[in-house]
């Protein structure tokens, strides 16, 4: 999980991703377009209970991710110990997920994985999870800059 998944498109591209993005509904909106040729750290919000947005946009193609940014790969990063269920972790290996580790953001974002890479990180983390409250969005930011440190270290930027 620290390299990265084994990436399935067919796993990416089933039906029922288009299913639940359409029932939530989960969109994915593009304002600017990205260089193939740059790694990018996405930076997103809210966690929620199971940050099934970030997953639907990020590690399938039910929002048309490899249309609308060609060229970039998406790596939805996630806590080390989701990757110690056996059948949940071929999932989101299958899926493209990795660990949130800095060993794991630094593989991406250091060129040792080549260029295009996308590493997206949920900000606010398992305390913004615990905090998921209907009606209620709660962002926790404080003390959770590490995702900048790392963009200032290896000369990515910062995708909101």
């Amino acid at each position: 999980p620290v390299r990265g998944g084994r990436w399935s498109i067919r796993l990416r591209q089933l039906y029922i991703w288009s299913i639940v993005s359409n029932y939530f509904p989960i969109k994915l909106v593009k304002t600017e377009d990205l260089d193939p040729s740059r790694n990018y750290i996405f930076g997103c919000h809210p966690h929620g209970t199971i940050t099934l947005g970030a997953g639907i946009n990020f590690l399938t193609e039910a929002t048309h991710f490899s249309t609308l940014f060609p060229g970039i790969r998406p790596h939805l990063m996630a806590l080390h110990s989701n990757f110690f269920f056996p059948v949940l972790r071929e999932l989101i290996l299958g899926l493209g997920e990795c660990s949130v580790s800095r060993e794991s953001c630094q593989y991406f974002l250091n060129g040792s994985a080549g260029q295009g890479n996308a590493v997206i990180i949920v900000c606010g983390g398992m305390r913004e999870l615990y905090s998921t409250e209907y009606g209620k969005m709660t962002f926790y930011l404080k003390n959770r800059k590490g995702f900048i440190r790392l963009s200032l270290e290896n000369g990515t930027s910062l995708v909101p």
